[in-house]
């Protein structure tokens, strides 16, 4: 009989190990040299995933057919590299038992294994909610953050998975802010981005006023 592959779930709180998530849809194609398969290829792909696994489409203003059928769609592509999958999205860190079980359920054929970082909220509750999913406590990994940078994070969960990130350097990802619980949250983040937004285009506007006026004078100097 074939040798299962391992499937590896990073369901970690929100906080330093959120880069996680977009260090793998990053490297998604080197992984595959290193035989890891990251099943989102986008952190974009991720998102779609863990909202259609834990039922909150309606939270994000989603319609259920924009993300249905996602995840295991991402799965049937992954397995396509024969390799190990990993896959992480910190939203999964609220999902149910019956959300975990269904998630599960598309990784019948590998050795399911979970991560949960530490970071911002009490993991314990997501802990006891996915250790079912790993049937062998041995699966189930807790991974402390606390005072680590992110690139320290992404070294131990590397090490962890069975990949060496020495070549997957996290100078070019676009790291991850803290995973927002619900729409609310979101909009008021997207509120403030707003804000700054509009503050940096007043100063540019007075920049490029002062540099016309600069330009008249040089002109009326030559």
């Amino acid at each position: 009989m074939a040798k299962k592959h391992q499937a590896w779930i990073h369901v970690g709180m929100p906080g330093a190990g959120d880069v996680i998530e977009s260090a793998l849809a990053h490297h998604h194609a080197a992984l595959v040299e290193l035989g890891v398969a990251s099943v989102a290829q986008t952190t974009a792909e991720s998102f779609r995933a863990a909202v259609e696994m834990t039922r909150s489409h309606k939270d994000w203003g989603l319609k259920r057919t924009d993300v249905e059928g996602q995840w295991s769609r991402l799965v049937r592509r992954a397995e396509r590299a024969r390799a190990d999958l990993v896959f992480s999205q910190p939203l999964l860190a609220t999902a149910t038992p019956e959300q975990v079980a269904l998630l599960v359920d598309a990784l019948a054929a590998h050795r399911v294994h979970v991560v949960v970082t530490t970071g911002l909220d009490d993991e314990a509750a997501t802990v006891a909610r996915w250790s079912a999913a790993c049937r062998k406590p041995e699966r189930m990994h807790v991974l402390e953050t606390d005072g680590l940078e992110p690139g320290e994070v992404w070294k131990a969960f590397g090490a962890l998975v069975g990949f060496g990130t020495a070549s997957l350097r996290l100078d070019e990802v676009r790291h991850a802010a803290a995973a927002f619980q619900s729409l609310p949250d979101a909009l008021r983040e997207v509120e403030r981005l707003a804000r700054r937004n509009a503050s940096l285009e007043v100063r540019l506007e007075e920049l490029d006023r002062k540099r016309r006026k600069l330009k008249r004078k040089l002109g009326q100097v030559a």
